[in-house]
Protein backbone atom coordinates (compact mmCIF):
# COMPACT_ATOMS: atom_id res chain seq x y z
CA UNK A 1 0.00 0.00 0.00
CA UNK A 2 1.68 3.45 -1.12
CA UNK A 3 1.51 6.07 1.43
CA UNK A 4 1.04 9.81 0.27
CA UNK A 5 4.20 12.04 0.59
CA UNK A 6 3.61 14.20 3.31
CA UNK A 7 4.36 18.27 2.74
CA UNK A 8 7.65 18.23 4.16
CA UNK A 9 8.67 14.70 3.68
CA UNK A 10 11.74 14.85 1.75
CA UNK A 11 11.45 13.75 -1.76
CA UNK A 12 12.73 13.94 -5.59
CA UNK A 13 10.48 13.59 -7.97
CA UNK A 14 7.88 11.68 -5.37
CA UNK A 15 9.76 8.94 -4.11
CA UNK A 16 11.09 8.90 -0.73
CA UNK A 17 14.66 10.02 0.05
CA UNK A 18 16.69 9.17 3.31
CA UNK A 19 19.95 10.29 4.20
CA UNK A 20 20.67 7.41 7.00
CA UNK A 21 19.56 3.48 7.26
CA UNK A 22 17.65 5.01 10.99
CA UNK A 23 15.82 7.07 8.83
CA UNK A 24 14.19 4.36 6.38
CA UNK A 25 13.82 2.19 9.46
CA UNK A 26 11.76 5.40 11.41
CA UNK A 27 9.81 5.36 8.13
CA UNK A 28 9.17 1.45 7.99
CA UNK A 29 8.26 1.37 11.43
CA UNK A 30 5.41 3.62 11.52
CA UNK A 31 4.07 2.31 8.15
CA UNK A 32 4.20 -1.50 9.16
CA UNK A 33 2.51 -0.20 12.80
CA UNK A 34 0.11 1.65 11.07
CA UNK A 35 -0.57 -1.83 9.06
CA UNK A 36 -0.53 -3.49 11.87
CA UNK A 37 -3.89 -1.27 12.99
CA UNK A 38 -2.10 0.51 15.93
CA UNK A 39 -3.31 4.01 14.68
CA UNK A 40 -4.82 4.94 11.39
CA UNK A 41 -2.63 7.08 8.62
CA UNK A 42 -5.01 10.13 9.15
CA UNK A 43 -4.02 10.07 13.00
CA UNK A 44 -0.38 9.51 12.26
CA UNK A 45 0.13 12.66 9.91
CA UNK A 46 -1.98 14.71 12.15
CA UNK A 47 0.00 13.83 14.94
CA UNK A 48 3.72 14.50 12.86
CA UNK A 49 2.48 17.70 11.18
CA UNK A 50 1.25 19.01 15.04
CA UNK A 51 4.82 18.14 15.66
CA UNK A 52 6.76 19.48 12.90
CA UNK A 53 4.23 22.84 13.31
CA UNK A 54 5.13 23.06 17.38
CA UNK A 55 8.97 22.32 16.42
CA UNK A 56 8.89 25.58 13.80
CA UNK A 57 6.87 27.98 16.38
CA UNK A 58 10.11 27.49 18.21
CA UNK A 59 12.18 28.06 15.73
CA UNK A 60 11.18 28.61 11.94
CA UNK A 61 14.39 26.79 10.80
CA UNK A 62 13.60 23.72 12.75
CA UNK A 63 12.90 21.27 9.55
CA UNK A 64 15.62 22.05 6.97
CA UNK A 65 16.91 18.57 6.27
CA UNK A 66 16.18 14.85 6.31
CA UNK A 67 17.48 14.31 9.48
CA UNK A 68 15.27 17.18 11.34
CA UNK A 69 12.44 15.79 9.63
CA UNK A 70 12.42 12.00 10.68
CA UNK A 71 13.98 12.95 13.99
CA UNK A 72 10.17 14.53 14.12
CA UNK A 73 9.06 11.13 12.90
CA UNK A 74 11.03 8.98 15.58
CA UNK A 75 9.67 11.86 18.09
CA UNK A 76 6.06 11.80 17.11
CA UNK A 77 6.10 7.57 16.69
CA UNK A 78 7.38 7.41 20.19
CA UNK A 79 4.89 9.34 22.00
CA UNK A 80 1.88 7.78 20.03
CA UNK A 81 3.05 3.85 21.09
CA UNK A 82 3.80 5.34 24.87
CA UNK A 83 0.01 6.64 24.86
CA UNK A 84 -1.15 3.84 23.29
CA UNK A 85 0.66 1.55 25.94
CA UNK A 86 -0.80 4.03 28.71
CA UNK A 87 -3.90 2.85 27.46
CA UNK A 88 -4.93 5.60 25.50
CA UNK A 89 -6.97 4.69 22.06
CA UNK A 90 -6.38 4.89 18.54
CA UNK A 91 -8.45 6.04 16.05
CA UNK A 92 -7.27 3.04 13.97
Amino acid sequence: MSKPVLEKQPSVDGDLIFDAPWQARTFAMAVELHEAGLFSWNEWSERLAKNIANAELVNTEAVVSSEDYYTLWQQTLEMLIEEIEDGGESTA
